[in-house]
């Protein structure tokens, strides 16, 4: 599936549309307190958002992966799950970031 039928939304309203409201503050928060790295921590966030639900997602055909992303269900979500989002997706800027091999550049 090519990233542009999910990640433009998830890119442009920043998750808001993906996460309850209540939660979407604590993801900006950490955006700002990340102020010179909030576009690069933004993509991990969404990198461990698509991760999240990859197991499910290897399991539907292209119809169903669409419906999926575009009504995540997330609306159940706790403050613990948020935590997790952010804490992955840091991890993985921290890791990855500056690898030279990542996303293949040379």
């Amino acid at each position: 599936m090519p990233f542009i039928q999910f990640a433009f939304r998830w890119m442009n309203c920043l998750l808001m549309r993906e996460i309850p409201l209540r939660l979407v503050y604590r993801v900006w928060d950490t955006y700002l307190a990340e102020a010179e790295q909030f576009g690069t921590l933004h993509i991990y966030v969404c990198a461990a958002f698509l991760l999240h639900w990859s197991d499910e997602l290897k399991q539907m055909d292209f119809q169903e992966i669409v419906l999926h992303l575009q009504h995540l269900p997330t609306a159940e979500w706790s403050d613990k799950d948020v935590e997790t989002l952010i804490s992955q997706a840091y991890i993985w800027m921290t890791l990855y970031n500056d690898a030279k091999g990542h996303l293949g550049a040379k």
